[in-house]
């Protein structure tokens, strides 16, 4: 599907990418990674937030090339500070006599964990999270969900959109680990699918590549971000298979990129 939103008319100058998919396995880091990947690739100023406090991917492969700034999402009135400092990122840094040397960031990246959505739904109606980053910040969310082809997947789905409705804007991802484009007949055939489509609406959808098993084995054995994977000299048939599987993701997000924060950035030309 083509990068339209039937919903939104604002230009907004920050953008937050807010990944979800409460399902466990789906493959949210997978493709939280590949973004973070991308906006590194493309020298984007960003800031990660990782959510996942058992298993905090982010984390793991990207704490030494990005800021990455942890987020308790189960823990009534922990997420709050998430509020405050996105707006004390968004500032520049000023000197002393207020030289600006460094411009505030204007692009954001969440991972929520598994099983978090009904959190993030209480934390959310409790400071207005949607409206207040909007008003307060100038920035819009996107919900990037990932999905496999269960129907727990497409039901989760389907509550998402019920609570934030079109108070944000979405990118579904669809991960082909779990089989072609054209295999996830529960989401295409979904009572939300056909919902939005008979309301003039439409969820832009995209497809995570998949990347074979022994290479994305080879990244989490040695806590390597893709760049590294592709830097590394040990595995070439490796390097080769992580190196076009970025270059596949790169391709794939083409159609969304504004709604992920790349707006006016040629995602084709850039490289690790």
């Amino acid at each position: 599907m083509t990068d339209n939103n039937n919903n939104q008319s604002k230009e907004y100058s920050r953008r937050l990418v807010i990944v979800t998919g409460d399902k466990g396995g789906v493959g949210k880091s997978t493709f939280s990674r590949a973004l973070l990947q991308t906006y590194l690739d493309t020298n984007q100023n960003f800031a990660a937030f990782d959510a996942d406090t058992s298993n905090p991917q982010i984390k793991r492969f990207y704490e030494d090339e990005c800021t990455v700034s942890p987020v308790d999402i189960f823990k009534r009135g922990e997420a709050d500070s998430l509020l405050d400092e996105l707006k004390d990122l968004i500032q520049p840094t000023t000197k002393e006599n207020g030289e600006v040397v460094a411009p505030g960031k204007s692009l954001f990246l969440l991972e929520l964990p598994p099983q978090s959505i009904h959190f993030f739904r209480l934390f959310e109606e409790e400071i207005g999270f949607f409206s207040r980053v909007e008003k307060n910040l100038d920035m819009r969310i996107t919900m990037a969900a990932v999905i496999n082809r269960t129907k727990d997947s497409v039901n989760q789905l389907s509550h998402l959109r019920g609570f934030c409705g079109d108070r944000v804007d979405y990118v579904v991802v669809k991960n082909l680990f779990f089989g072609s484009q054209d295999s996830f007949e529960r989401y295409d055939n979904s009572p939300l699918v056909k919902e939005l489509s008979n309301a003039n609406k439409s969820m832009p959808e995209i497809c995570l590549p998949d990347l074979i098993a022994r290479a994305y084995d080879f990244l989490d054995e040695n806590n390597y971000s893709f760049a590294q994977g592709i830097a590394q000299s040990e595995k070439l048939s490796v390097q080769a298979r992580i190196e076009k599987w970025m270059e596949n993701f790169k391709s794939s997000i083409e159609p969304v990129k504004s709604l992920l924060g790349l707006k006016d950035v040629s995602l084709q030309q850039s490289s690790p």
